[in-house]
């Protein structure tokens, strides 16, 4: 199971919706996470920060149509949800 999480509109959302030791935590319980490239930069905290933990790091599109699951804090923005992966 996927569970991804892609950049917020950061006008309005500046927090994050996982850190690396929450990454870290989904991962050791089974679960693939997928984040968007410098998901957390605006933080200070590195893509690498997130592979180091065991994170796979793509492009917005390839985290909305691969992720099984999306974390976000806010609701998806409309132009992103076309994108989303369809239960099979």
């Amino acid at each position: 199971m996927i569970i991804g999480s892609v950049n917020e509109n950061k006008d309005l959302e500046k927090r994050i919706s996982i850190t690396p030791d929450i990454a870290k935590k989904y991962i050791s319980n089974g679960f693939e996470v997928l984040i968007q490239n410098n998901f957390g930069e605006h933080l200070g905290i590195s893509d690498e920060e997130f592979k180091r933990q065991g994170c796979k790091i793509e492009s917005r599109d390839i985290v909305l149509k691969t992720s099984d699951i999306i974390l976000q804090l806010n609701l998806p923005e409309e132009k992103d949800t076309n994108l989303l992966k369809e239960d099979n």
